[in-house]
């Protein structure tokens, strides 16, 4: 049955992030859980300082905007052919059933100072176990319509969303359960698929149900199916995310999986074989290395990036 977190369950907002019960060490990337956060009175993620904000992105791949109705099964490409501005899908947020995400929101000059800090904070909750493992923390601000959805999908970053204003359902699955995103689904996803994770409305029982209010957040373990049900309000979110030394390894594995299943064969998924990821691993690097040979790797970050400072 899915578990229904209501407002009740929350702990009273904090003047900025604490956590004098060890929810952020005890849970990191092992269990869901919900915070209290103290950004949601910044004028910040105010629409018209968002509009600014957008008008500031470098980068064309730094924002991504949807117009129309999406279900909860959607890819990420629903809602993005004829579109309005961005501009404009921002200032009529209201009545345009549209979804906003703007990236590296870190490294705006305005912005930057407390997302940094935040981002800084949530490594030091979680510890030497999250501090050993991060190489790069994002902050993407997330700008969507009253009733919207955010279709079903996972992230290969942990995540913590932090929501800002309005509120919505934010429905969470077991990121451990097999039986919910297949093996090849997870190859196909680490290998640039990121619509490739199935809904399955069947399972939805087995969600855990959010309801997430502004000053609050939940922590998304890595891996974890989720999708999004604003409530009738527009909705302003912070996904704060970070990549890991460990999901490079991870990555790696599923790639040269799928390689292998594209022969015919049917490869054991990563963590079942230590010695059979060794040589994975191993493989994987030797292809990686011709790439480089041939140029073809991926070119590097065209931005600064956020890293966790020294404990």
């Amino acid at each position: 049955m899915s578990a229904l977190l209501s407002e009740a369950t929350h702990r009273a907002p904090a003047p900025s992030l604490t956590d004098s019960e060890g929810l952020f060490r005890q849970n990191y990337n092992r269990k869901t859980f919900s915070f209290a956060h103290g950004l949601a009175s910044s004028p910040l993620f105010d629409l018209d300082s968002l509009i600014e904000l957008s008008r500031r992105m470098p980068d064309q791949r730094d924002t991504y905007w949807s117009n129309g109705t999406v279900a909860v099964g959607n890819g990420w490409e629903a809602g993005t052919g004829g579109r309005l501005s961005l501009q404009d899908t921002i200032a009529h947020i209201a009545d345009n059933d549209s979804i906003v995400i703007l990236k590296h929101t870190e490294q705006d000059p305005v912005y930057a100072p407390v997302l940094q800090d935040f981002l800084g904070r949530v490594v030091s909750l979680a510890g030497e176990q999250m501090r050993s493992d991060v190489t790069v923390g994002e902050a993407l601000i997330l700008i969507s319509s009253p009733n919207r959805v955010t279709p079903y999908h996972m992230d290969g970053e942990t995540n913590f969303l932090v929501q800002v204003r309005g509120d919505k359902w934010f429905y969470v699955f077991d990121h451990e359960d097999r039986t919910l995103v297949t093996d090849e689904e997870r190859e196909r996803y680490f290998s640039g698929d990121i619509s490739a994770v199935a809904y399955l409305k069947e399972r939805q029982k087995d969600a855990i149900a959010y309801d997430l209010k502004a000053g609050y957040g939940v922590h998304v373990p890595l891996c974890a199916p989720h999708w999004v049900q604003n409530r009738d309000n527009v909705s302003v979110a912070i996904s704060i995310t970070y990549e890991l030394r460990s999901v490079e390894r991870l990555t790696r594995i599923h790639r040269f999986n799928r390689r292998l299943r594209g022969l015919g064969l049917k490869p054991r998924p990563p963590g079942v074989s230590a010695v059979g990821d060794r040589v994975k691993l191993a493989a994987a690097r030797a292809l990686s290395a011709v790439r480089s040979i041939r140029g073809s790797d991926p070119a590097p970050r065209p931005y600064n990036v956020w890293t966790p400072p020294a404990a």
